[in-house]
C-alpha cells in the first residue's frame, strides 16, 4: 500500500526527530517542534495507522514512537534529502600518499581508518576479490643450496614471499633458468589462466628441477590467498558511545560477532552500486540485525570491485553520512587511479 503524501511528512519528521534525539516521538512533540499543516489528532491518527503498517514500532516504556527497519528503508528510498556532496570538509585522504602506500591492501585498510575518523563510527573496507589480478614477476632469491626465497610481485602492488626448501641442491643454473621460465609463461596474465596445463609449460621449458613442486604448490596457495576478499574493521569501540548499545551484554555480543569474523560484513549482494544502505534486519538474523551498514564502492580496473562502509546503529543520520561516503569514495577512486592504474598503463 502507497503511503499519503501526510504520512510521509509525518513519517519523515519522526525519523529526523529520533535520529537527532535517540528518544522515542510523540505527536506533542511534531505538533510543537514542526510546522506540519495537521491537527493533533490527525497526526496520532496517522502515527497509529504508521505503526499498524510496520513504519514506526512504539517502545513499551514510552508513549512515543520510533522507526523500525521498514521505517527507515522507506526514508533512505524515497524520503531524505541529500546533501551538497560538496559541502563539509574537504576529505584529508591525500596524507595517505605522503605514507608511501604501494600495496593496494594497505592503502585500502588506511582508507578504512580514515572514515572512521571521519565520521566518528565503525568502518568496514573491503578488497576486491582479486582473481584478474596479475603477476608482474617472479624472482628466485638463493639462501643455500636447498633454502630459496619465492618473491612474486602482483601489479596491485602487493610483493609476496615465502621461503622453500629442497630435498636436493639446487644449481644456480638451474634457479636462473626457472625464474627465467616464470617471468616469460606466467606473468601478465589473470591469476584464474594460472592452470595446471600453463604450468607443464614451465615444467617442461625449465626442465626437472627440485623447485618446481615447492614453486608450484606457493603459486597455487597465492591463488586461493588473493582470491580471497579481506575485510578491515576499524572503530569498533566508537559504537560503545550510542545509546542503542548501554546495554553492556548486547554491545558485547555484536562487537564479537563482528570481530572474530569480518566476514560477516561482506555484503550479501557482493556488488555495491553506489551507495547502498543495509538496514537492520537486512544484514541477516544476527546481531547485526540491529545495526545499518552503508556501503560505497571503488573500481581498481580490471583487478576487481571493493567497498567502504560505515557500521552504526539503525538510528543514524543517513543523508549526512552516506553524502560523506560518497565523497569519500570519490576521493578513494581517484587515489588508486593515480597510485596503480596509471603506474601500470
Amino acid at each position: 500500500m502507497e503511503l499519503s503524501e501526510r504520512k510521509k511528512q509525518i513519517l519523515k519528521a519522526i525519523i529526523g526527530d529520533y535520529i537527532r534525539t535517540a528518544e522515542p516521538v510523540g505527536s506533542k512533540v511534531l505538533t510543537e517542534g514542526h510546522a506540519l499543516p495537521f491537527s493533533p489528532a490527525t497526526i496520532r491518527n496517522e502515527m497509529s495507522e504508521l505503526e499498524e503498517m510496520g513504519y514506526l514500532e512504539k517502545p513499551h516504556t514510552s508513549a512515543g514512537r520510533i522507526p523500525s527497519p521498514q521505517g527507515y528503508r522507506l526514508y533512505v528510498d524515497e524520503l531524505m534529502e541529500q546533501p551538497d556532496e560538496t559541502e563539509g570538509d574537504d576529505t584529508p585522504l591525500q596524507h595517505i600518499l605522503q605514507t608511501k602506500v604501494r600495496e593496494l591492501d594497505r592503502l585500502i585498510q588506511e582508507a578504512g581508518r580514515l572514515i572512521s575518523s571521519m565520521t566518528d563510527y565503525a568502518s568496514v573496507a573491503i578488497t576486491p576479490a582479486m582473481t584478474q589480478v596479475s603477476i608482474r614477476r617472479f624472482e628466485i632469491i638463493a639462501v643455500d643450496p636447498t633454502s630459496f626465497v619465492i618473491v612474486v610481485v602482483t601489479d596491485s602492488g602487493s610483493v609476496k614471499n615465502k621461503l622453500v626448501r629442497t630435498l636436493t641442491e639446487v644449481s644456480k643454473d638451474e634457479t636462473e633458468l626457472l625464474t627465467y621460465v616464470l617471468n616469460q609463461t606466467l606473468t601478465g596474465l589473470p591469476l584464474t589462466s594460472i592452470t595446471a596445463e600453463r604450468f607443464d609449460i614451465v615444467r617442461r621449458a625449465a626442465g626437472l628441477s627440485a623447485l618446481l613442486a615447492p614453486v608450484a604448490e606457493y603459486i597455487a596457495e597465492l591463488i586461493e590467498e588473493l582470491s580471497d576478499q579481506k575485510v578491515y574493521l576499524e572503530g569498533t569501540s566508537k559504537l560503545l558511545r550510542f545509546p542503542e548499545y548501554r546495554d553492556l551484554h548486547k554491545a558485547r555480543a555484536l562487537l564479537d560477532y563482528m570481530e572474530i569474523d569480518h566476514k560477516h560484513l561482506l555484503p550479501s549482494t557482493r556488488k555495491i552500486d553506489g551507495i547502498q544502505f543495509f538496514i537492520g534486519p537486512e544484514n541477516g538474523e544476527n546481531p547485526l540485525s540491529e545495526t545499518s551498514v552503508i556501503y560505497a564502492k571503488y573500481d581498481i580496473g580490471k583487478i576487481g570491485q571493493g567497498a567502504i562502509g560505515i557500521v552504526g546503529p539503525t538510528r543514524m543520520d543517513y543523508a549526512k553520512l552516506s553524502a560523506r561516503l560518497s565523497r569519500f569514495a570519490k576521493e578513494l577512486n581517484t587515489l588508486i587511479a593515480e597510485t596503480f592504474l596509471d603506474e601500470k598503463e
